[in-house]
């Protein structure tokens, strides 16, 4: 499958009205979770075969058909070799998405994404916010269930703190991990920093009670 940059916005990208109205929206949202998230879920997930990859804010224009190659998915699947639990899991699934993020983001042009933003773009295509964070490493928490690398950890849905959610903070939103044996849930969020900086791994209620990684982007 070629890549294609498809938009879920109609008539392709937003004008700055339409920038600053939509992050007006997101700022102010009070949905379960937000429709952006979702958006790559609509395509295939396969690291080999194509999935879907968000490149602009709440995920409005998203590549299709991304690839990366079988060299670059075995450095994927390396980091999980020898897991000995699920601290030990959680631990590797923070370096691995990291990888990948920056595995993707040459691929797609999401390198230049700059942690921490959130209100208006600062450098077009290619820069994400929350949402577009959350969607991706959604994605990429997926492939790697879906190839087995996961053994103490089944992907949730996407976790949403803020306005109309949990507290009076600005809205964010993440990837979220289930323990297999307890049922106990975990963020994992790469937005603080830029492409392919830490990822966090973090207990779901404490980043609900509005955790923020120290020299990271503070709300």
């Amino acid at each position: 499958m070629a890549r294609r940059l498809v938009s879920a916005a109609r008539g392709g990208h937003l004008n700055m009205r339409g920038l600053i109205l939509a992050a007006a929206a997101l700022s102010l949202a009070a949905c379960a979770t937000p429709s952006g998230t979702q958006q790559p879920r609509r395509y295939p997930t396969d690291p080999i075969s194509g999935f879907a990859w968000c490149m602009s804010f709440g995920c409005s224009d998203m590549q299709v058909g991304v690839r990366v190659t079988p060299a670059q998915w075995t450095e994927i699947g390396a980091f999980f070799d020898g897991t000995r639990d699920a601290a030990d899991e959680r631990a590797r699934v923070a370096r691995a998405v990291s990888r990948f993020e920056q595995i993707a983001g040459e691929i797609t042009g999401t390198r230049i994404d700059e942690g921490g933003t959130g209100i208006l773009p600062t450098r077009g295509l290619g820069q994400l916010d929350c949402y577009a964070e959350a969607g991706n490493t959604t994605t990429t928490l997926t492939m790697i269930a879906k190839a087995g690398f996961l053994k103490f950890h089944t992907v949730d849905a996407v976790t949403v703190r803020g306005f109309g959610h949990k507290g009076f903070m600005p809205i964010h939103a993440t990837a979220t991990l289930r323990e297999n044996a307890d049922g106990h849930l975990w963020v994992v969020d790469t937005w603080y920093y830029d492409n392919g900086g830490p990822t966090f791994v973090v207990d779901r209620q404490e980043w609900l009670d509005g955790w923020s990684p120290e020299g990271g982007t503070h709300f």
